[in-house]
C-alpha cells in the first residue's frame, strides 16, 4: 500500500475545513485568479476564514501570487491562482499487452512514464505495479489514480466489454486498487477520456454537444450533450462497434461485427485479402498513400463506413460538431475531405467535422478534466 488507509469521513471542525478548502479550490479552478476578497466574496465565507485558509495553502505550495490589482478602495489587492504543478495524478492505460502509467499534473503536463507487460489473471497487481513504480520516483506524489479502460464500467462499478482482462472483466477494478494502493481510484472508458480531453483541451475546445468518433483495437463513441459524458443506464452509451451490418439481428459476444470489420485491424485484414500490405502501426496512412487501385477501393470502402457510423450519431443526438480519433487522423487531406462531405451530406442537421489534435496526450487531458469535475479529492493533504 502506497499510503495509509483511507481515513473514516471526517466530522466537527475537520469536516467543515476540508469542505471550505474544497469550495475555494472549486472556485479558484472556475474563476481564478481571485482576490482574497473575490474568494469571499462568492463562497460566502469570512474574509478572516478566507485569508487564512488561502496563507495555509499558498505556504504548502498549492497556490501562488500571480500579482497585484487595483482596487476602488486605493489599497492594491493581491490576486492567487491555483499552482497547476503542485498536485500530480497517476494515469492508467492500455495498450496491446502493455499496461502503462502516467504521473502528470493538473495541466495535463507528463512528468514520467512507466510501462511492461500487463497479465490480465492478475490485472490489480500489474496496474498496482506500475502505479507504484512511479509514485516512488515521483518528486510530487500522486493523489489519485485515473484508469483509461479499454472498455464499460457498469452502474455497480464493475466492467464489461473488457476483453484486455480476459476471465477477471467481472471485478470492481476502483475498489481493488483502492484497497491495494490506498489511492482514490476512478475507472473511466478510456474513450471518453479522449473526448473530455479534446473537448477541454483540443479539436472540441468549448464545445458543449459532441461525438468524438475513435478508431483503435475497436471502435467506440463519445457522446457530449450539454457539457456532459452522455452515460445511459448501464453506462454503455457509444457502443458503436455493435452496429448492425445489416437489418438481420445477430447475437453479440465482446467483439460486434461493425468495429470487427472496419477497426484498424479489419481493415488490414481486408488489404491482405486485397494484395495489401498495410504496416499495423500505420494501416490508414499507408492505405491513403498506396497507388494500387484496389487501396482506393478499399479506402473508399472505409470511409463510407466510418461516416455511417458519424451519421447515425448525428441522427439521434444532434451534435454540433463530429470529432475523428484514434488510427482516423492519419487520414490525408483529401480522405478527410471526403469524409467530411459524406457526413455532412447524409446527416439530417449540420455537423461540424473535424480530426482529434491531441494524439496519445487526450486520455492524460481527459483524466484531468475528469477528476477536476470534483476538485476536493484532489487535495485531501492539504484539507486535512
Amino acid at each position: 500500500m502506497l499510503l495509509k488507509s483511507q481515513p473514516s469521513a471526517p466530522t466537527g471542525r475537520n469536516a467543515l475545513r476540508r469542505i471550505r478548502v474544497g469550495a475555494i479550490f472549486s472556485t479558484l479552478l472556475s474563476s481564478g485568479p481571485l482576490a482574497r476578497t473575490d474568494l469571499a466574496q462568492l463562497t460566502g465565507y469570512s474574509p478572516s476564514t478566507v485569508t487564512g485558509i488561502v496563507q495555509d495553502l499558498s505556504d504548502a505550495g498549492y497556490l501562488r501570487e500571480l500579482g497585484q490589482q487595483e482596487s476602488t478602495g486605493g489599497r492594491r489587492r493581491t490576486l492567487f491562482e491555483l499552482n497547476r504543478s503542485s498536485v500530480t495524478v497517476a494515469v492508467v492505460g492500455f495498450s496491446a499487452s502493455r499496461v502503462w502509467c502516467s504521473l502528470v499534473d493538473l495541466d495535463g503536463l507528463r512528468l514520467d512514464f512507466q510501462e511492461h507487460d500487463f497479465d490480465p489473471t492478475h490485472p490489480v497487481e500489474s496496474i498496482a505495479t506500475s502505479v507504484t513504480e512511479v509514485h516512488g520516483r515521483a518528486q510530487i506524489r500522486p493523489v489519485h489514480i485515473v484508469i483509461a479502460l479499454p472498455g464499460v464500467v457498469t452502474s455497480d462499478g464493475s466492467l464489461a466489454l473488457a476483453p484486455a482482462f480476459g476471465p477477471m472483466a467481472h471485478l470492481r477494478l476502483a475498489e481493488e486498487l483502492e484497497a491495494k494502493t490506498g489511492l482514490p481510484t476512478t475507472v473511466e472508458n478510456d474513450v471518453n477520456l479522449i473526448a473530455l480531453g479534446e473537448r477541454c483541451s483540443g479539436a472540441g475546445n468549448g464545445v458543449d454537444n459532441l461525438v468524438l468518433i475513435h478508431v483503435d483495437d475497436g471502435i467506440g463513441a463519445t457522446i457530449i450533450a450539454n457539457g456532459e459524458v452522455l452515460e445511459g443506464a448501464s453506462r454503455s452509451a457509444g457502443e458503436i462497434g455493435f452496429l448492425p451490418q445489416s437489418l438481420q439481428a445477430k447475437p453479440q459476444g465482446e467483439h460486434g461485427d461493425y468495429e470487427t470489420r472496419w477497426n484498424a485491424q479489419g481493415i488490414q485484414k481486408l488489404g491482405a485479402q486485397n494484395g495489401l500490405r498495410l504496416p499495423s502501426e500505420d494501416v490508414i496512412g499507408s492505405l491513403c498513400q498506396s497507388s494500387q487501385p484496389q487501396a482506393a477501393e478499399l479506402l473508399a470502402e472505409v470511409l463510407q463506413a466510418w461516416a455511417f457510423a458519424a451519421i447515425v450519431c448525428v441522427c439521434i443526438v444532434n451534435p454540433s460538431r463530429v470529432i475523428f480519433s484514434g488510427h482516423a487522423v492519419h487520414l490525408g487531406e483529401t480522405a478527410r475531405d471526403e469524409l467530411r462531405e459524406m457526413v455532412q451530406r447524409s446527416a439530417p442537421s449540420s455537423a461540424d467535422v473535424v480530426f482529434a489534435e491531441l494524439g496519445s496526450t487526450g486520455i492524460l487531458h481527459g483524466a484531468i478534466a475528469k477528476v477536476l469535475k470534483a476538485p476536493e479529492t484532489l487535495f485531501t493533504e492539504a484539507a486535512s
